[in-house]
């Protein structure tokens, strides 16, 4: 089973080698032909850490500071002014925790939390607890905003994770511009709205890329594109309508306005769309029209999957289809054929099916109708009424003004809310809103709800991001920390068998065959939890050597104890290992315990340690209390002769 799963680690080594000796077309041309080979390798290999691969280590901070001044009811205030500048002249290991610091210099000057937050009702505990929950907010949108722009900057495997109360560290291996990757985590959020191409407009397009691609087939890339898919036409497609919609909440019988509008749609309308037309009919008489039935090959709709397509209600492609669209799209026949005011997208949401990873793709208007800058609040919640999750959407008079004149000229047509060129949801416009407070619905879960409201609140972040510390580390570097890396492990293992077959003769043999097995076992426990190796891991790689020798110390010395006083061989074995097992458990257990408060409180490197040492202490046990004893029992069961020095 380990060599099983150690499999795609050595089947990605090869072909990383065999592409590194590739140049321009060629090698593109080898990624193109074995995508599939590369793909599975790199998923199931174990993955190298930031030291051993190399790339960039950044530590970025939300400016709470800056939050709470924005926030203030007196955002004026002289004294606010000054208390807020004192906080920013504190270093951190002074300031500490920057609520419980900026509370300390209000009590200073005789002030509360109250005096510049919260409602007249709120008692001072309520507005700290909204103040946290505000930062902890900002920390979330801030880490949603990098996770997609890191996503979308093609980074593999990379770490982003919160660190204390206002700290994100983001982790990027193999980055080899750190300057474009410095600008891309710390510029603004663009989030925007757009109109979706649908119906008629929609299936015209995708026809057009179809008979521009259809020329191409004599090419190499193509023709196995359309040999991996089934020639079907966008005339069998069929899709769903997004049962997410917008709707209006400013007056005060909002509520039974949004119970009608949820009925109207609460069942799906099905209608021969050719995979394109989701647009909500409810409301609207029959427009189906008849569609051209000779339709010839259809390349680029192919590539799409006909039943998740009818099931999410739009055109649904798997994770390897995905790089085969992007590239066709990127093809300048193609972009011909494109019009100018057109952009596609990707949905920010993966479907996992068929053992897949699967994504919606949206054809849109190419000028936003709306930018994030007019939104000023984003919350979720759930309605009391039917139980299900809604987002409400405030907007400033600018936004209120352009949103009431989009929405009604679009009723029944679907916006798309894009943030850094991703799409979140799509819902279908259903009423006019004239009063700037619109209320989202059609989310399945609550998780989804929130992902979708700190969407909405990163149109512009509420307080800046700066770099605490950035650590550039080179792929050379990494390349030596491998070599050493692996160069100290040979020799300690070399060393550690030596010293066991000169001191221990056949026994030590056997212990070393259990220390090569045990080793197997260590990197195929890392590779069937996808583990992370890193320079500590292999640290804890070489410890687990010397304890795992260790414990073979512990059983032989009891058995030549045992020997010494007379007993036979095969006796002195078993009570050997029996009394030996006590003081081996307690020792491991300690090891167990130091390994799992690494594991529960470090991070990156000090886990990667952790993983190591905790899967080195569980291969032990078995391979040097279990496989030495059965291979010490057949050969005694043989006849043959066995030594412990």
């Amino acid at each position: 089973m380990a060599l099983y799963y150690l499999y795609p680690t050595y089947r990605d080594y090869q072909l990383s080698k065999e592409l590194s000796t590739l140049h321009g077309e060629d090698s593109a041309n080898f990624v193109e032909k074995n995508y599939e080979k590369i793909k599975s390798a790199r998923d199931g290999r174990i993955k190298l850490g930031l030291d051993l691969k190399g790339g960039m280590y950044v530590v970025l901070e939300v400016d709470v500071i800056k939050l709470l001044e924005d926030i203030s009811k007196k955002k004026d205030d002289q004294l606010l002014q000054k208390i807020l500048n004192d906080l920013r002249g504190l270093s951190d290991s002074t300031r500490g925790n920057v609520l419980d610091a900026f509370k300390a210099k209000l009590a200073e000057n005789n002030l509360t939390l109250k005096n510049y937050y919260g409602e007249l009702t709120d008692d001072e505990s309520t507005i700290e607890r909204k103040l946290n929950d505000a930062i902890d907010n900002a920390v979330d949108r801030a880490i949603g905003v990098i996770r997609n722009r890191v996503d979308r900057y093609g980074v593999a495997e990379p770490q982003i994770q919160k660190v204390g109360g206002n700290r994100i560290i983001v982790e990027l291996p193999g980055v080899s511009n750190p300057q474009d990757v410095v600008k891309l985590l710390e510029g603004t959020a663009l989030l925007t709205f757009h109109l979706l191409k649908e119906g008629e407009q929609e299936i015209r397009i995708l026809k057009d890329i179809d008979k521009a691609l259809a020329k191409l087939q004599d090419t190499s890339f193509f023709a196995s594109n359309l040999q991996q898919t089934t020639d079907t036409t966008l005339k069998d497609k069929t899709t769903k309508t997004d049962t997410s919609k917008i709707v209006s909440k400013d007056k005060k019988d909002s509520k039974e306005k949004t119970k009608k509008d949820t009925s109207k749609i609460s069942k799906t309308t099905k209608k021969d769309t050719n995979l394109a037309n989701k647009t909500d009919t409810s409301n609207l008489t029959d427009t189906t029209t008849a569609q051209d039935t000779t339709q010839g090959p259809t390349p680029f709709t192919s590539l799409f999957d006909p039943e998740l397509s009818y099931r999410y209600g739009g055109l649904v492609a798997s994770e390897t289809n995905i790089k085969k669209i992007e590239a066709i799209l990127k093809k300048d026949e193609i972009k011909a054929v494109i019009p100018n005011d057109v952009i596609f997208a990707w949905s920010y949401k993966e479907i996992p099916d068929k053992g897949e990873k699967y994504k919606i793709m949206y054809i849109l208007k190419k000028e936003p109708e709306l930018t994030g800058s007019v939104i000023t609040d984003a919350r979720y919640t759930i309605d009391q009424q039917n139980n299900r999750p809604y987002v409400s959407m405030e907007m400033n008079s600018e936004g209120t003004a352009d949103w009431a004149r989009i929405t009604g000229a679009n009723i029944n047509k679907r916006c798309a809310i894009v943030l850094d060129g991703v799409v979140y949801s799509a819902p279908v416009i259903k009423t006019k809103i004239t009063g700037g407070n619109s209320m989202i619905e059609g989310m399945p879960s609550l998780e989804e709800a929130k992902l979708l409201a700190i969407v909405l609140q990163s149109g512009a972040l509420p307080a800046p991001m700066r770099r605490i510390e950035e650590r550039t580390i080179g792929p050379s570097l990494g390349e030596d920390s491998i070599r050493t890396g692996i160069l100290s492990s040979i020799i300690a293992l070399f060393m550690v068998a030596l010293f066991m077959i000169v001191y221990y003769q056949f026994g030590g043999s056997v212990a070393d065959l259990a220390l090569l097995i045990n080793v197997l076992f260590v990197m195929g426990i890392m590779a069937v939890f996808k583990a992370t190796l890193t320079l500590p891991g292999i640290a804890g790689l070489i410890l687990t050597l010397g304890m795992a020798v260790d414990t073979n110390v512990l059983i032989f010395e009891r058995i030549r104890e045992e020997m010494r006083t007379g007993k036979p061989l095969k006796t002195a074995i078993e009570i050997g290992y029996k009394k030996a097992f006590s003081a081996i458990i307690d020792s491991h257990l300690t090891s167990v315990i130091t390994g799992i408060v690494l594991y529960i409180y470090g991070s990156g490197p000090i886990k990667g340690f952790a993983v190591t040492l905790l899967a080195g202490i569980g291969s032990n046990l078995f391979t040097a209390i279990v496989i030495t004893h059965f291979i010490f029992d057949i050969m005694l069961e043989k006849g043959k002769k066995v030594s412990f020095g």
